[in-house]
């Protein structure tokens, strides 16, 4: 997998989670900005992104501070070593 795979492999994630094959966002999309991502489903999503990616997030904290889809795409490129 190269960097370029992450942003389409998370959003057929989101899209499973949420239930919504229409959802749709980019890399600079504001996690406030996704209507279907809230706080349930982000857990939803990150639980599902350990399992596809075979990474694990340690530091929750680190979590927390993210605030666009490219914060978290940057998380896993770096756990995974993309």
């Amino acid at each position: 997998m190269q960097r370029v795979d992450l942003l389409p492999a998370l959003l057929r994630i989101a899209r499973s989670v949420t239930d919504d094959d229409e959802l749709s966002f980019a890399a600079d999309t504001a996690f406030a900005d996704i209507e279907d991502w809230d706080s349930l489903n982000h857990i939803h999503i990150v639980v599902a992104m350990e399992q596809t990616f075979g990474i694990r997030f340690a530091d929750p904290a680190r979590l927390q501070s993210v605030v666009k889809v490219q914060d978290l795409l940057d998380i896993v490129a770096e756990l995974k070593g993309i």
